[in-house]
């Protein structure tokens, strides 16, 4: 997936990476010319006391640098923009791998670590892409290139440098390693500070009602203290640091002055005033791309641990569709033939044989578990089974393309979502091709028109957080506006009226009565009084259907049904239970 990524950005961009390299090997090879231009000063004009063409020299200095840094600006400007489309490839790739997963991997993992996937796991190589490598190379060159530059002006100090080096690096990480174990404890007090901050602002009535200002007050402090300790500690180490580092460079070049400088003892190299200023230069330049590297190998280093968690979504078994051209045969329903289905090794279906007519209102109803939602999710071609056969109206819904499907189903989850944008978008979900006709046509059929236009901009009011809001019961029935809007042939329902008083209810009843004209409706409910007026009611228990019938047939009988009817009508919530226990 990243390999990937990297090789068509390389792919499309290939010049600009050889523009980038062009400008590293030019600052590299610039490295040397201030340290010329140095010593030519000190040596042929300052320590000769003649002073004409010094300013042009000063000149040239100047221009030399100002080269130097202006790569180095286009440099950091290129290798962003080129880490940020990398990235952008990256997300893509795992966007569309997200697509391709079948829903048994979102039913098994949580919301949050899909999340990390996408935010932190790829914001984590950010650092990577956009300077991470390409600055290694470029320090390491750098690097490289400054030692060549010490070489050709005195060659006999490049045993300091050997021994200054790993030093650097030593002091480097000791700082660094100590600013990131730091930096690490930082972000996780910032995160119990949101927490907290969310619970108690989610639970802010709580708060109010107990009278917990105080008490909240007090706990509140712990994570902030806490956080204020750790910033403290890294600005201890950010101070210390580039002291510890300028008294460092300070003692290698006076060290490289003194071996260097006519001092008359045995260890004098006899160098030139000029040479030494210009070593003093190089020494001194050499520092930052050591420093630098330091640095970027603990940048490289933190990004495995994203790198690591991207390859591991990338081995991820996405689902395999074969879509297949078929034609509707509208005088069939919807067939189940033995179907058996499993999560990972937990089995949640046994054996399921289930035929409804077209045009009729069948409910199943079970306890919650018994695998009445994967039933339906089977149904709607959303996954497989493990074995069997799914047939809706005489087609396989598995093997539909996603526009096909959607205009033959139309599914009514059991928490619908409100999505931000308007209530238009809401209905449409987005779907350009969906005329603002057919949008009021399915608010009327199910109600919600009046409550729609009264609303301050009607159909282009915004919903979401922090714009208007509807209630449960209309935004159960916006759900089922957006179920209708396609004028689909079958229709879905998992537990329509969950969590509504018996007034709403009464509302989304009799919107579903107007919406089940001439088209198949299944519908799941775990409670007795949760059901449509059904044609027939299918009792699941234990991934099995052990009963059918009319309410009225299966109430007379004394099977699941009436057991489960009458536990309802006592009080009770649905437990173990068995005819027999009754």
């Amino acid at each position: 997936m990243i390999k990937s990524a990297v090789t068509k950005v390389f792919k499309k961009f290939w010049w600009i990476y050889i523009i980038l390299l062009v400008m590293i090997i030019a600052s590299m090879g610039l490295q040397l010319l201030p340290a010329l231009l140095l010593r030519d000063i000190v040596d042929n004009h300052f320590s000769t006391k003649l002073f004409e063409g010094v300013w042009r020299l000063a000149i040239y200095y100047l221009a030399v640098m100002a080269v130097i840094n202006i790569a180095e600006f286009l440099k950091t400007i290129v290798t962003t923009w080129l880490g940020q489309q990398t990235l952008l490839e990256v997300r893509n790739n795992m966007a569309a791998r997200l697509l391709k997963l079948p829903i048994s991997y979102f039913a098994k993992t949580p919301v949050g670590e899909v999340m990390s996937r996408l935010t932190t796991d790829v914001g984590a190589i950010n650092t990577l892409f956009s300077a991470g490598i390409i600055n290694v190379l470029t320090d390491m060159l750098k690097i490289f290139g400054l030692v060549g530059s010490l070489y050709i002006l005195a060659p006999q100090l490049l045993w300091l440098v050997a021994v200054c080096f790993p030093l650097i690096l030593f002091l480097s990480n000791f700082f660094r390693k100590r600013i990131f174990m730091l930096e690490k404890k930082v972000r996780i007090c910032i995160a119990d500070i949101y927490t907290f901050i969310q619970e108690w602002l989610k639970g802010i009535q709580t708060v109010k009602a107990y009278n917990m200002e105080e008490q909240g007050k007090d706990d509140f402090q712990k994570p902030l203290h806490t956080h204020l300790k750790n910033i403290n500690g890294i600005s201890k180490y950010d101070s210390w640091f580039p002291c510890v580092m300028q008294t460092f460079k300070a003692l290698i070049i006076a060290l490289a002055v003194f071996f260097a400088a006519q001092n008359g003892t045995s260890f004098s190299i006899g160098l030139s005033i000029g040479t030494l200023v210009a070593v003093a230069d190089l020494i001194g330049r050499l520092f930052s791309p050591i420093e630098a590297l330091a640095k970027q190998f603990q940048t490289i280093q933190q990004a495995m641990a994203g790198i690591e968690r991207i390859k591991e979504f990338s081995k991820i078994p996405i689902e395999i569709r074969e879509i297949k051209s078929q034609k509707l045969n509208m005088k069939k329903g919807i067939e189940l033939e033995n179907i058996h289905f499993a999560y990972d090794n937990k089995k949640v279906l046994h054996g399921i044989n289930l035929i409804i007519k077209p045009g009729n209102k069948e409910v199943l109803v079970g306890r919650s578990g018994e695998g009445k939602t994967t039933l339906m999710n089977l149904v709607a071609g959303l996954t497989v089974p493990l074995k069997g056969t799914v047939r809706v109206c005489g087609i396989d819904p598995f093997a539909l393309s996603p526009n096909e499907r959607r205009k033959l189903f139309g599914i009514v989850p059991q928490m619908p979502q409100v999505f931000n944008g308007t209530v238009r978008d809401n209905i449409t979900l987005r779907d350009n091709s969906i005329s603002q006709d057919d949008v009021i046509e399915a608010a009327k059929l199910v109600g919600l028109d009046d409550t729609i236009k009264v609303m301050p901009k009607g159909y282009l009011t915004q919903l979401g957080e922090g714009e208007s809001s509807l209630s449960s019961g209309e935004i159960q029935l916006m759900s089922l506006a957006r179920a209708v809007v396609l004028k689909p042939k079958v229709l879905l329902l998992d537990e329509p009226t969950s969590g509504i008083d018996a007034y709403t209810e009464a509302k989304v009843f009799k919107a579903i009565h107007q919406i089940s004209q001439g088209r198949t409706i299944l519908s799941i409910s775990h409670r007795i009084s949760g059901i449509i007026d059904a044609s027939c009611v299918h009792m699941l228990t234990k991934g099995k259907i052990v009963e059918s019938g009319t309410a009225n047939q299966l109430a007379k009988s004394n099977g699941w049904y009436s057991s489960y009817k009458r536990m309802e009508d006592a009080g009770w919530k649905f437990t173990e239970i068995t005819p027999e226990s009754i």
